[in-house]
């Protein structure tokens, strides 16, 4: 525990700060490292609680921690992570989820006569159009993400004239359309940047990128919405929680023994 200077010029809680930067520096508080909780740091350090959460809070500010409702406060990772096979979870709202502020830049937002394999993937009608929104997000002015969402309007007549640099494309669905989100299909692939790709990101030609593809269907079984998204390689990687479970055919006691 550090020696808090109680008289000294450094108020209490930048005090804190310096020592929490030392923790993660140093590797004693690696990433994903879940903080004790504020009423412990509180009585280990002989301070307020309120010190501590002040504390907290400047580090969360800074996007040196983060804070998930119902779970903790952890050290943040210097990737950005996302949930490979668990729940139906946009980029945005991972993001929202552990506080980091993001920002979204529109570079196209129109209606569009799409090829032939997206508009039979959204069961689109031949030369019917579909609305085409590719968009990029920056965490910390720094671009992460490329998006291409392709939307079949049938269900959501207007979308084309929502402002997508406020508003989020799952909410506006969701909240303004009163659309039941219910499913989707997820693909990765590794990626080398082509020209194009690595000029939104700001990367390098050939630089390491993750591709997914998408296909979001609602709860009656319509596919609604196809999306193409490519991520930075150096700030994106997947999670996902896995749980052992009964292999069919086998019991507890079975030894399986690999040919060699």
């Amino acid at each position: 525990m550090p020696e808090i200077e109680r008289t000294g010029p450094m108020l209490i809680y930048q005090q804190i700060t310096d020592w929490m930067r030392q923790q993660i520096s140093s590797g004693i508080w690696p990433e994903h490292f879940r903080l004790p909780s504020e009423i412990d740091l509180a009585d280990e350090l002989s301070v307020s609680r309120g010190t501590v959460r002040k504390a907290i809070s400047q580090m969360i500010d800074e996007g040196i921690l983060v804070s998930i409702h119902g779970k903790g406060t952890f050290v943040a990772s210097t990737t950005l992570e996302q949930p490979l096979a668990e729940q139906l979870v946009a980029f945005s709202e991972a993001l929202i989820e552990r506080n980091i502020p993001f920002s979204t830049r529109v570079l196209r937002q129109e209606l569009v006569i799409p090829e032939q394999r997206i508009a039979s993937l959204l069961a689109a009608p031949p030369k019917s159009k579909v609305f085409w929104l590719e968009r990029v997000r920056s965490v910390r002015q720094n671009p992460v993400a490329y998006f291409i969402n392709i939307v079949n309007p049938k269900r959501c007549q207007g979308i084309e004239n929502v402002d997508f640099t406020r508003f989020r494309l799952f909410n506006t669905l969701e909240t303004h359309y009163q659309l039941e989100l219910g499913w989707g299909q997820r693909t990765f692939q590794a990626q080398a940047a082509d020209e194009c790709i690595a000029d939104i990101l700001n990367i390098s030609l050939n630089d390491p990128v993750m591709y997914m593809e998408q296909l979001l269907y609602l709860r009656d079984g319509q596919p609604i919405e196809f999306s193409m998204v490519w991520y930075r390689g150096v700030s994106f990687r997947l999670s996902s929680m896995v749980k052992r479970g009964e292999i069919r055919g086998l019991n507890k006691n079975t030894l399986i023994i690999e040919p060699s």
